[in-house]
């Protein structure tokens, strides 16, 4: 009986050691985490921190839950013939002894369909679950936005550095068109960006079928090249505004032209609003709400 004994007090030892070995969430350790906070009317943001694997194995993040909106996703951004986009990942790696961050513009976790704006220093609650099925939950804070690279620009620098950020390759606004969106973009109505490019640029992450495609496709077709056009033609009225009012030219004559541009702008964001309103008929819900998620992380 004493061999039998022996094995069964060996391996009740094991188990012990099982049952009392540290999870991924014991061990690993989380720094800086904070929530972006972003305009009310936004309908996701993103999550980002430092997160060490202090042991000698390699880990993952796998998923992640919060409490502010209805679909948590692990993402990352990539950069595609000078575009830079967001995509979905299945997990988050976690090397051995290293420390990887999640941060704007690389891997971050997405909150979408977010439920209430987020204040700044508001605590928000979020669960991460790791490759062992451990979960730590965690306290983040809401934090104003700073836009990328832009972290030691101040004034005219910062300005600089955005107008070149967006104005060069690697350019977030581009939706195949523009060779200088961002002296045409900036006479469009904010408030309605250019959405079309950008849901065929995604047609995978957004899960459009080739007959969703065909019908944006027809749409900017239709009526792209008159968006366009109008794009350069208040461009050109501008820069003729600012020369004619430098050369004196009697106020009832400016302000004719000024009138001009606007009705211009009118219609471009009419034109705007009615992509938008088609695009809300070809796309799902499901689609669109993904659509208006991906836009403001781009």
């Amino acid at each position: 009986m004493r061999p039998l004994t022996l094995l069964t007090f060996i391996a009740g030892c094991a188990l012990s050691w099982q049952a009392f070995a540290a999870t991924v969430a014991e061990t690993v350790e989380i720094s800086d985490p904070y929530v972006r906070m972003v305009p009310p009317s936004a309908p996701a943001t993103a999550a980002f921190m430092s997160i060490k694997n202090p042991s000698a194995k390699d880990h993952a993040l796998v998923s992640a839950k919060a409490y502010i909106n209805k679909v948590t996703e692990l993402h990352t951004h990539i950069h595609d013939a000078g575009v830079m986009r967001m995509r979905r990942v299945e997990k988050i790696d976690l090397p051995a002894g290293k420390t990887t961050s999640l941060q704007p513009g690389g891997l971050h976790v997405m909150l979408i369909g977010l439920q209430k704006e987020i204040q700044k220093g508001q605590p928000i609650k979020i669960d991460l679950t790791f490759d062992d099925g451990s979960t730590k939950t965690i306290e983040a804070v809401g934090r104003p936005i700073t836009p990328m690279g832009m972290g030691k620009m101040g004034g005219h620098g910062m300005m600089k550095g955005m107008m070149k950020g967006m104005m060069g390759q690697g350019n977030m606004l581009s939706n195949g068109r523009n060779q200088n969106p961002m002296s045409l973009v900036m006479h469009a109505n904010p408030a309605f960006p250019n959405l079309m490019g950008i849901a065929v640029k995604n047609a995978a992450e957004l899960g459009l079928s080739a007959q969703q495609v065909s019908e944006l496709k027809a749409w900017t077709k239709n009526h792209g090249d008159q968006v366009q056009q109008l794009f350069k033609d208040v461009n050109t009225l501008e820069k003729e505004l600012i020369q004619d009012s430098l050369a004196g030219l009697p106020k009832a004559e400016l302000m004719e032209k000024f009138e001009t541009t606007l009705e211009m702008r009118r219609e471009i964001a009419e034109t705007k609003i009615a992509c938008r309103d088609n695009m809300r008929k070809i796309l799902t819900a499901a689609q669109f709400e993904k659509l208006a998620s991906i836009y403001p992380m781009m």
